[in-house]
This record gives C-alpha cells, structure tokens and sequence, in this order.
C-alpha cells in the first residue's frame, strides 16, 4: 500500500471509508497540488535568504512523492528505500521527518554523505545538491548504469548524466512558457533499470543522453 506524506490539517480517517479508485484518485490530485507552489510562488519569495526560504522544504516534499511513481528492479531492494543527499544540509534536514514513512510498502530511511566513497550499492535514491562539479562526476561514475535514481536542482545535472533534475521556481516564474517542473533524462533512467510512470512523465520535460540541454553548465 502507498503511503503518501499528508499535511498536517488533513484528516486521513475520511480516507479509510474509500475505495481503491477513489485513493488512486486523491494520490495523483494531491501530487498535482504540490506542482502549483513552484509554479504560482511569487518573485519577491525567492529573493529573501535562501536559508529562510521555503524551496529546501518543497524539494523535500517533491522527492518523497516522485519516489511513488518510480519501480525498481526486484532484486535492487528490500524492505527500505534508502535515500542518501550530498551537498544539501536543507533538504536532509526537512527529510528527516519523512524518515520511517512507507513508499510502496517499503520503509524510507534517509542519511546524508559526507563524502562519495560513503555511496553504496544499497542505496536507491540520491540527492545531489549544489556540489563542485569534480565531485558530482564521480558520485555519477560511482552509480552509473546502477539502480539508483539520481535527482539535483543543481544547473547542468542531466547533461553530465544525472536523471532527474527539479528546475528553480525563479525560473519558472520568468519563463511563463515553461509549464514543466521537472527534466528527466529518459537514457540515464532506461541503462540503470528504473522504470518512471507515464503519469509522472506527462508533467516533464523528457531528454535523451544525445540530445543537447539547454541549461547553463556552473
């Protein structure tokens, strides 16, 4: 069963009386919700201090429901999703609640590394923050072609190889044509043996390894 990170103020026992579909149905608004924050969220927001700015938190909320339309290989976990950041104090810190939550019947334990050979192979997800560009190339040699998704806010993440990137709000907010929150770099997901649902992928911007990004490198 999927467990999905509710806000508080909502009561989930209303959600006990339902039935399948209509959960299926709750799920996939609610993670259409979350888009509208980085997509309305003013400009005057992003130009206060980023340690005080609600971004790091959104991200963290973001992730943790990107995990639900994600499959694995079977034999690349088993009763945990490890979710490991690099370089984001941020959003470790606002996954730490979410620490112990179910994604698909699997149990979601977070830790952040404090430097690359710490990734292991029991890892399935890493986050990358806003790291040199050295390291962030060995952390993806270190995964490639491994099943460990790998996502980033950070410029350029998916023309080095990286799967998933979360664009700023500030840009979406200046490119009123830009509808899209995410870019997923399709050719690095297929080689590690993920699989990203349909559904998640309609509201990206989907890349291929040959085709160029416009997105400028640090």
């Amino acid at each position: 069963m999927i467990d999905i990170f509710w806000p508080a103020g909502l009561n989930r026992n209303t959600l006990n009386v339902m039935n399948t579909a209509n959960r299926k149905i709750v799920r996939l608004l609610f993670c259409l919700i979350l888009i509208l924050p980085w997509i309305t969220m003013p400009r005057a927001s992003l130009s206060a201090d980023p340690k005080n700015a609600p971004k790091q938190k959104i991200t963290a909320l973001y992730l943790y429901n990107f995990l639900l339309f994600v499959d694995w290989p079977e034999n690349a976990v088993s009763d945990t999703i490890k979710l490991a950041t690099y370089d984001a104090p941020q959003v470790y810190e606002a996954l730490k609640p979410m620490a112990g939550k179910t994604i698909k019947g699997k149990k979601l334990v977070v830790f952040s590394l404090t430097r690359p050979e710490g990734l292991d192979d029991g890892c399935q997800v890493l986050f990358v923050g806003d790291t040199e560009i050295k390291i962030l190339k060995e952390l993806l040699k270190r995964v490639n072609g491994k099943p460990i998704l790998t996502v980033s806010d950070k410029a350029g993440f998916v023309r080095l190889g990286g799967m998933v990137f979360f664009n700023d709000p500030g840009d979406l907010w200046k490119d009123e044509k830009k509808q899209k929150r995410f870019i997923i770099n399709l050719s690095a997901v297929r080689k590690s043996r993920l699989k990203i649902r349909s559904r998640l992928l309609r509201m990206s911007d989907i890349v291929y390894d040959l085709e160029p990004v416009s997105l400028k490198m640090p």
